[in-house]
């Protein structure tokens, strides 16, 4: 089943940028939020639809926005910018038999409304027994596709990214990964050394061999010791650089 691309917000101030996001991806062009929050010129209020419009435009779309009636709004095809609640922005970007409406929400997810509930949360004036809300409609242009040179996103790595780091300290996340089997081994002996301090030791009064059992613990639990601080500052070294 196809999903849109769906973003989530990072305050309640990203709504508009992550709707233009979401329909840039539609079209299969990523875009950072960070970069088309610099486009929008956003300020602490928000984004305003005319500012979504410029960015829009300065990006390749061909953008048309005002107000239209509820009638007009179910023969959209393709998605577009709602104002919603008055204070939010949304994408609608599906309609199903002209009774359900497929809403992407920043702030909330993916969601469905009905016919009732899409009208009470979108329609902001009434004039001529018509009901109206604003809506933004986008349609990218070949310019939209030739812009992609130094906009791509840099917020999404791929593990490549992470295995760069890694592949210049493979040495010591080697010594790492060992030191870490050594000590689960020394840790799993410790068990088996008590259960033959009863066994052996108690049981055939052989003080000797108690004692003996004894040392090896302190030996095992030193070296268990030393090599988890190996460990640890070999791991400080790797994240300090």
């Amino acid at each position: 089943m196809y999903l849109f691309p769906f973003y989530k917000q990072y305050d309640s101030m990203q709504c508009g940028i992550t709707c233009l996001q979401m329909i840039c991806e539609y079209y299969n062009i990523k875009y950072s939020a960070n970069f088309l929050s610099n486009l929008c010129y956003t300020t602490t209020e928000g984004v305003s639809m005319l500012s979504i419009r410029k960015a829009a435009i300065e990006l390749g779309y061909e953008c048309e926005c005002g107000k239209i009636n509820i009638i007009d709004i179910k023969n959209v095809q393709k998605p577009c910018i709602l104002h919603w609640n008055q204070n939010h922005f949304v994408v609608l970007y599906k309609i199903k038999k002209g009774k359900t409406f497929y809403i992407a929400d920043p702030g909330k997810g993916l969601v469905k409304y009905s016919l009732e509930e899409f009208k009470k949360h979108w329609i902001s004036t009434q004039s001529g027994g018509e009901e109206k809300g604003i809506a933004m409609f986008l349609e990218p242009t070949p310019a939209f596709y030739e812009k992609q040179t130094d906009e791509q996103p840099t917020e999404e790595r791929s593990f490549k990214f992470l295995f760069g780091y890694i592949k210049q300290y493979r040495k010591y996340f080697g010594q790492i990964v060992l030191g870490l089997l050594v000590g689960s081994l020394l840790q799993l002996i410790l068990p088996f050394l008590t259960q033959s301090i009863v066994d052996v030791g108690i049981k055939n009064q052989n003080i000797g061999f108690i004692w003996l059992i004894l040392l090896g613990q302190l030996m095992l639990t030193v070296s268990r010791t030393a090599i988890d601080f190996i460990r640890r500052w070999l791991l400080l070294h790797i994240s300090l650089r």
